[in-house]
This record gives C-alpha cells, structure tokens and sequence, in this order.
C-alpha cells in the first residue's frame, strides 16, 4: 500500500526518529530539508499509483542495509534477480523480472541486459543492470505493478526508481552552512568493510556535495562452513571471491535566483570481482583450474536546471541532461590437462597445462535529455495537481568477444575476436506525458489520470551496414531497423467512505519495447546435405527478428485503506496480465525435402531444416493479495506488518516459475523518549515453493531455463528474527548495528535455487545435490556502522 506523507510522519517521529545528522535534526526544528522532508516535498517524479513502497535514506541506515539485497530484506513480493558474477540483472516483481521491471537513477534508465542463452549454463559471462552505491542514495521507490507515466518502457511487473542525495539534505535552509561526515562499515556475511566520506557546503550562491565510499569484502557467506575446500559441484560453500567497490558522486548548485538553480553532477562508480571458480574446477575435466575478473564502471555526467516560475503555464520546471557510460566485462581464465594441439598449439596434461581466455565484454553509452513541468489550478470547485513532461533519450550499445589461447609452455597461440552475438546498435527514445490528480467533494473524492506516449527505434549495424567496424554477422538475412510506439495510461480513484476509511481503485496499461537481446540474437547458418541429390546447402539455424512486438500488460487493483491517528492498515487485490511475452521457438523451413546431417557422428534425415528464431508467445494472468499496516502502539512502540501473495500462469495454463512464494514480515520497534536510541525487532515468514508450481520440469519464462526438483526442494519455508536498532553516543557520533537470522536458519529464496540444477538450468553442471549448498543464505552474521559528524 502507499504510505501518505502523514503516515510516513508518523513512522519517522515515533519510530526511526534517530538524526541522520545533527545538522538535520537542527533544519527539521525550523523547517529546513532534512532526507525525508524533501522526500515527502518532492512529488514530480514520483509515482502516484496505490501500491509503493518508498524507503528513504534514514529508513536503510536504520536497517543497516549495505546492498541492494539489504533494502529490500523487507518488502514482500520483491527479490533481486541474481544471477552471479559481474552484478544483479534487477528485480522481481510479482513474478516478472529482468527488463520487464524497470529501474532508473535520477530518471536514467539503467542498462538493457545482453546476457546469451548460449553463455548462461556455463557462466562465463554475466552482463548485469548495474547497481548504485546506497550511500550515494536519498530515496529508493518501489513500485508493484505497471506505472509507465512515471517509468516508462519495461515497467511491466513495477519498476524500482532511486534518487541520488543533494547538498540541501544536510545543510540549513538558508545561509552559510557546511556538514562533514566520516562513517565505517562492517557487513560480516560477506567480511565487507566500508569507510564513506561525506561533505556538504553551502558559502553564498553555491552549494556542493561530495560523498565518496569504499568497499572492499569477499564472497557473501552460505549458511554452510566456509573452510570448505573441495573442489567441484559437490562444494557446498561459494567460490572464493574479492570484492573492491569505489563509488564517488559529486554535485555542485549554483543559486542563480531565489528561484532558479542550476547544478552540476558527476557520478564515477568502479567494482571489480576476482573470482576461483572452485565449483567448475575438477582438477582432472576440461577445467582443470577456472579463475574469472568481472569488472563493472559507471560514469555520468549531467545538468539540471530547476525553476520555480509560478506563471500561468507552470508552478516549476526541471530541465536535465545527463551522459552516461556502462561497461561490463567478463574475463574467464581456464587451466586444461587434455587439450589438443589443433587448439593450443602443443598436448596439454596435469604436467604440462595450457591456457584458455574467454573475455567479454558490453558497453552501453546513454545520453538523456528530459523537461518536467508541474502546476496547481483550482476551478470549478476542482484542485488539480498536474504534471507534464517530454524527454529524448540515446544509446549507443555495444558487445565483443576475444578468445585467447596458450600453450603448455605459455606461448601465445592464438587469439581470435569472435563475430560479435548482437550487432552494434543504436537505440533512440521519445517520451511525453501528463497526468492529472483532481480533488473533489472536500477532498473525499480523488480521481488520477496519466497518459504516456513512447516511441522507440532501434538501428542495427553489421559487417556490412553503417561504418562496417560491427564485428556482427547477418548470414540469415534476418537484420534490419526496428520501431515500436506505443500510448500508456493510468487511471485511479480514491474515495473517502469516513474521515478514517477509503476504497481506491487503479488500472493501468504499460509496455515495454523489446531490447537487443530480444531481437538481434545469432543470426546464423549452418551447412546440411540435400539427399536428392547429394549437395551441400547452407541454411539459417538462427534468425533474428526484428519484427516482434512491444510487451504489453493491463494491470487492475482494488484496495480499501483505514488511517487514524495511531493505526494504518490496508488491503489490495490485483489481477495483472501480460500479453506478447517474448520467448523464442523453433521453425520448421522447406517442408517435403529431406536433409541429412551428421548428429553424434551418425547421419540423421529430416523432413525441412528448423531453425530457432524469437517470437511473441502467449499471455501471462499474475494475481495475488496485498497487506501492509502500521500500528503506533504506545508512544515509543510502533507496530508493522506487510504481508505479499502472488501466483501467475500462462497461456497453457503452466505456472510462472519466477513467482516468488508468499512472504509476512512483522516488526515491533521501541524508540527512547529521548530519541536517543531505539531498537527493532523483525520476523520474517516465507512460504515454501509449491512443487505443483514447478512439477518435474518447468521452464523459466524469463530465461528458457529447467527447474530442477531436487534443487528446487530446497526453497521450503522459513521463518526469521533479525534484531537491529541505532544509538546516538554522543550528539556527533552515531552507531547503527543489527544481528541478522538471529536462529542461525538453514534457509533458500526461491530466485535462487530455481536456476540452478542441471540440464538447461542456468548453472548446468556447477551444482549437484550436495552442492546446493552453496546456494543457501548467510547464517546468523552482524553489521554495524559507526559515524562522526565533524562539521
């Protein structure tokens, strides 16, 4: 349920009350912007469906998150995607996940995914979305259901949006002013120790912001022994790994007026991961001994030009503009004992080993342009609140491969650039939208209406097309410029029954326009022999289709809502369906001519050739329940409960594998009078994965993958307590520390275990029964962090 800014008032005076900083302890006394005023105040980019949830700064240091994982530990219905390596490939959401659930930093959508299907079962790549450092984060917005007004494309299933801190977050209102703050981490499930820097000044018509953090840790901890040594799938502990993380944002205002700023903003985030793929080295196969580096930068650069007019036209404008780079790289580094000399040059042995590299790597490069408008009218009795926009969006995406290889003496052999998997490409969006929340019967009645209008071009370049440096090869033909467009819309209504009970409804339409992934995949041939007459032909394998259509959804909710003084508490029901899911399929081609070709040194005659290609398949219905209530028990005791049912099937009526079992979380905090300290205990219940959900073998929608019973087992139901809380020891220095699976749980989240497993699983081969191990989450661990405010 939507929390309104009175409830989230609320839960921050009686519950999460510790400071962030001294300072802004001082601007709340007189009005200023502290986090979550300006959380509350700031509405134009903001979701105004029924059903988010939004997590300010104060609320994740409260919790003591470190990570993505750590902000959403609460939020029933909502898991990351993880799917290893170079980073998370985003969110689920109600089932949907991936690309279908949008996410955006300050408005900048984050990148496409390229992660082949041909790569995924032997994990030699993981092209992921990205990630922000949370300490670089003032607000984070997750959002259930299709919004597109607010996020455009790919907010099929939700969308998670966060927004980066500003210098008014932590300096007065008005006047000189300057805040500093050093801060040190400890994560123990994963060893990560974190020191993060902060500076905020504001001397005359300028205010700047530094915030500059470190990490550097190792694997995140199973729940099994970590001095586990073996060797192979059956290790039950997670390959040894090094984490290193900068992240460094940067913002300079420049005061013009009393109502015009402009800003300067720049962003550098760097992660790199060293990994002993200790479960893919037998010491006696094929990998002999596999290593990896997986590398992650981010750099942004932008402007934002705000404006407070107050004409006829609009109350306030927001110009931005912003340049974005994403790279991703992959370097896997395999020892072998039996290669051949055809391969390395030289026999390789257990004596005398040869070297294999496979690196790759994607580049995304995005420019953004966007101008948001809002204004308030009353006419006619009516309040409107309306908010308008368009924006211009470019990538640049781009994706290699270079294979490397040694000879048992170290001498290089050979050292190939594969033909690239998808073709250089660029991406062009335009966007415009308005939505307008109209006030009635004295405030009993709201009514919401939003209509967006995207459209989309993709223009691929191969060997052959544009400047010829794409490395991509169309030899099925099957490659050419792409566009989509599509209108989106939302509509709500909220009607106050009592000053104290409210029903609400909303139905919203999103899209999501399909990526390179979906489109430009192999285009390839393949050679077979014709039996009438003996000639060998060449035929397409593998096509591209770059006429597919956008994803769709159409997303019904209900709810009823009570809100008092000291109780809140709501209730929603949903019904979302999904229709031109993306999926590929195999083609038969040249019916009634018989091929022959040569499968396990035997031939084999068919009727045609097949070739896969993508295409729409089917639909998708996602239902399910929500509850969310917040109960002020006394005044230091605050009461939550959020509780999150979905189940989903598609058009044969098979169920969604990626819906993520029924999940509670119930918390009970108590902060002192004098808001010094305060402490939070929460329970956490999921449900176990009904195999009936998965039977013996169900593929996952999102990634062709097979679900594997005796792994999928594993996700049985859980219960939870973890115990956090915060204490100001003096009015500078602050510590936050939390115990986490207080019971020491054997547990597993679903998202996990069902891709890993054998056969066309997404980790095929790197697991057996034992080895599910591995999978499982951190046992009893502890965090803390420990701040001192020197300005």
């Amino acid at each position: 349920m939507r929390l309104h800014p009175s409830l989230l008032a609320l839960a921050v005076a009686s519950s999460i009350a510790t400071p962030l900083t001294t300072r802004a302890a001082a601007a709340d006394a007189d009005a200023a912007s502290t986090l979550d005023t300006i959380h509350v105040t700031e509405t134009r980019k903001k979701s105004d469906t029924q059903n988010v949830t939004r997590l300010s700064a104060r609320t994740l240091q409260q919790q003591g998150a470190q990570s993505m994982d750590d902000a959403i530990r609460y939020v029933p219905g909502v898991e990351m995607v993880d799917l290893g390596r170079a980073g998370f490939n985003g969110f689920n959401i109600r089932g949907l996940e991936a690309d279908r659930v949008a996410i955006t930093l300050d408005g900048l959508s984050f990148p496409q995914s390229l992660d082949p299907g041909s790569y995924q079962p032997y994990e030699f790549f993981r092209s992921g979305r990205g990630s922000v450092d949370l300490e670089a984060v003032k607000s984070v917005e997750i959002i259930k259901g299709a919004d597109a007004i607010t996020a455009g494309s790919g907010a099929l299933g939700g969308a998670v949006m966060f927004t980066t801190k500003d210098p008014a977050d932590f300096l007065k209102a008005t006047g000189n002013d300057s805040f500093g703050s050093v801060k040190y981490g400890y994560t123990g499930s994963s060893s990560e120790n974190m020191g993060s820097l902060t500076f905020a000044n504001r001397t005359g018509r300028f205010e700047s912001l530094l915030v500059y953090t470190r990490r550097d840790g190792h694997e995140t901890e199973g729940w099994y022994d970590t001095t586990d040594a073996l060797l192979g799938p059956d290790r039950r502990t997670p390959d040894p790994m090094d984490r290193r993380s900068d992240n460094l944002l940067a913002k300079v205002n420049f005061l013009a007026t009393g109502t015009q700023t402009l800003g300067v903003i720049y962003e550098r985030a760097r992660a790199t991961n060293d990994i002993d793929n200790w479960t893919r080295s037998d010491g006696v196969g094929s990998y002999y001994f596999r290593s990896a580096v997986d590398r992650s930068d981010r750099d942004r650069y932008g402007l934002k030009y705000t404006w407070k007019a107050g004409n006829a036209l609009f109350d306030s404008l927001e110009a931005t503009a912003d340049y974005q780079k994403n790279y991703i790289q992959g370097q896997t580094n395999v020892q072998v004992a039996n290669g051949t000399a055809a391969t390395y040059g030289t026999r390789c042995s257990t004596t005398a080993l040869c070297s294999r590299q496979e690196n790759r790597w994607d580049t995304q490069k995005r420019n953004r342009v966007a101008l948001d408008f809002d204004k308030q009218v009353d006419t006619g009795g009516l309040h409107h609140d309306l908010v308008y926009g368009a924006a211009w969006q470019q990538a640049k995406i781009h994706w290699n491969s270079v294979d490397s290889r040694w000879g048992n003496t170290g001498t290089l052999y050979s050292r190939e650039t594969d033909p690239s998997l998808w073709p250089d490409t660029r991406e062009t969006d335009l966007t415009a939208y308005l939505r307008d929340r109209v006030r009635l019967l004295d405030d009993r009645l709201s009514l919401t209406g939003g209509v967006r209008y995207d459209s989309y071009k993709y223009v691929p370049q191969t060997a052959t097309t544009g400047n010829g440096q794409s490395g991509y090869q169309d030899k099925a033909g099957s490659v050419g410029t792409s566009r989509f467009s599509s209108p989106t819309w939302n509509l709500g209504t909220e009607f106050k029954l009592t000053d104290a009970n409210s029903l609400w409804a909303q139905v919203g339409r999103g899209f999501r326009a399909p990526g390179v992934n979906d489109m430009y995949g192999s285009s390839s041939t393949t050679q077979i022999t014709r039996v009438s007459d003996g000639a060998t032909v060449t035929v397409a394998d593998g096509r591209s289709n770059p006429d597919l259509d956008a994803e769709r959804s159409l997303n019904l909710e209900l709810g009823w809502r009570y809100q008092s003084d000291r109780l809140r508490l709501g209730v929603s029901a949903f019904r979302d369906k999904y229709s031109n899911f993306i999926d590929s399929a195999q083609f038969v081609a040249d019916a009634g001519t018989a091929y022959s070709k040569i499968v396990g040194g035997k031939p084999v005659v068919t009727d045609g050739y097949t070739y896969t290609m993508p295409i729409n398949r089917g639909e998708v219905v996602v239902k399910g329940v929500e509850v969310e209530g917040m109960w002020l028990l006394a005044d230091d005791w605050l009461a939550r409960v959020a509780y999150s049912y979905n189940e989903g099937k598609d058009n044969d009526g098979q169920p969604l594998a990626s819906i993520i079992p029924a999940k509670a979380v119930a918390g009970l905090t108590y902060t002192a009078p004098s808001r010094r300290w305060s402490l939070t205990a929460n329970v956490t219940h999921q449900d176990r994965k009904d195999p009936a959900d998965y039977g013996k073998s169900v593929t996952n929608s999102s990634y062709g993958a097979e679900v594997v019973p005796v792994y999928a087992s594993k996700a049985r139901e859980y219960t939870l307590l973890d115990i956090f809380g915060s204490y100001d020891l003096t009015p500078r220095l602050h510590l936050t520390a939390g115990v986490y699976n207080v019971f020491d749980k054997e547990y597993y989240l679903w998202n996990r275990v069902r891709t890993a497993g054998a056969g066309t699983a997404i980790f095929q081969g790197a697991t057996s029964a034992v080895g599910i191990g591995r999978w499982s989450q951190p046992g009893r661990n502890v965090r803390f962090t420990v701040s001192y405010d020197f300005l």
